[in-house]
Order: C-alpha cells, then sequence, then structure tokens
C-alpha cells in the first residue's frame, strides 16, 4: 500500500476551508492575505513539512478545517460497523487518525485534540455514551491507542477528579490532561463537581489504552 505524500494530499477540497476559519485558530491573528497564500502553497505542495513552530500551528489550524468539512454528514446506515468515514465511525464511537499524519505531527496528543475539537466538542450527543471514544491508529488496519473523555461540566468552575491505580488527577472545565496508560484496557474512577460523565457524577469505568493513554477534554463548545 503507498502512503499519500503529504499531511493534506488526502484531502482534495482544501480550496473550500474558510481563510478567517484557519485564522480563528491562531494567536496572534496573521493578516488573511499571508495566510491565503500559505493555504495555495499547501494545496500545491502538501508534501511540505512545517520549518517553524508557527507553522505547524498553521498547518494544524489548516487540517482542524480540513477534517470538519470532511466529517460524517449523516447516520452510517450502510455497511455501519466499517462506518462510511475514514476519519471518524459514530457507530462504534472511534477517532481514526491516518498512520501518515504521523510523519508530519509526530505527537500523537496534538493530533488526537485536533481531530477531537473538529468533529466532538460542537458535535450534538445523541446518548451518554458519546462521552468516550476510542481513538485509532489507520494504516490499512488499525491499532488502537487509547481513549478520549468528554465530560459535560455545567459551568467554568466544575472540576473532575479521576484516579487510575494508585495516582490521582485533577481536570478543571476548560482545560486538557493527559493520562498515561500503557496497558490495552484500564480502569478509571471518577468523580465530578458541576458536572456529569456517562451520565453520572461518580463512577468508574474501563476505557482503551496504549500509546497515547487517555485524554480527558474539559473544553466545551
Amino acid at each position: 500500500m503507498v502512503r499519500p505524500a503529504g499531511l493534506f494530499d488526502i484531502f482534495d477540497n482544501l480550496d473550500q476551508i474558510s481563510i478567517e476559519a484557519i485564522a480563528s485558530n491562531l494567536k496572534p491573528v496573521p493578516q488573511l492575505t499571508a495566510l491565503e497564500n500559505y493555504l495555495a502553497n499547501r494545496i500545491l505542495y502538501p508534501q511540505t513539512m512545517a520549518q517553524t513552530q508557527y507553522d505547524m500551528k498553521v498547518d494544524l489550524a489548516i487540517l482542524r478545517e480540513a477534517l470538519k468539512i470532511n466529517g460524517p454528514r449523516q447516520p452510517q446506515k450502510n455497511n455501519a460497523l466499517l462506518g462510511g468515514n475514514p476519519f471518524l465511525n459514530t457507530t462504534l464511537r472511534k477517532i481514526l487518525i491516518p498512520a501518515h499524519f504521523l510523519d508530519y505531527v509526530p505527537n500523537l496528543a496534538v493530533l488526537t485534540e485536533v481531530f477531537t475539537e473538529a468533529f466532538l466538542i460542537n458535535r450534538k450527543k445523541e446518548d451518554w455514551f458519546s462521552d468516550v471514544w476510542a481513538v485509532a491508529v489507520t494504516d490499512g488496519s488499525e491499532e488502537v491507542v487509547g481513549t478520549v473523555l468528554l465530560p459535560q461540566f455545567n459551568n467554568m468552575q466544575a472540576a473532575m477528579n479521576l484516579r487510575l491505580g494508585n495516582k490521582n488527577y485533577q481536570l478543571k472545565a476548560g482545560n486538557l490532561i493527559q493520562i498515561p496508560c500503557p496497558k490495552d484496557r484500564c480502569e478509571i474512577a471518577y468523580k465530578l463537581q458541576n458536572g456529569q460523565c456517562l451520565g453520572k457524577q461518580e463512577s468508574a469505568i474501563e476505557v482503551y489504552g496504549g500509546k497515547l493513554g487517555i485524554i480527558v477534554m474539559g473544553r466545551q463548545s
């Protein structure tokens, strides 16, 4: 199987991305003309590697918007278990990250954050199970590498306490934490103040672990 040559080769509609939408993800906000030229170069030369930290931020902002316009548009009725989208399987609640993306963005946690923000932060939840998503890296086959938790906070004073093994973690509303879990599966216990996860303020659940571990996203729409 031949991999695509660049981060953006898999997308054929980058020209449909709003420059203003890309700019909204960047601080300081660049001049729109400069950003428009940057996007044009990425369309012409999708294999180009980011040369600076700021270039990487721009690439991630473009990727976030590219994922949004290429996400699932309707329920996956046909081949539901396989899913109808290369980036998100809403039936199995699984985020799918193409393996070659890691050649350009080596940080798996950063990629997971971009995918989560693109697909899940503003997504209407059909049930409480939408608070938990597996994360898989795909390259012909799938390797499950971890889990994303999306607790629901009632206000910005809310917080979530988690326990994995003999370690405790705390997440405040608006933040993100990554919890190491190299095992295939791990059990976490949680308790929320001014919020809930899976419809409960306090519970214990078993989730996927792996290279990524557990990402707990406290950012709301």
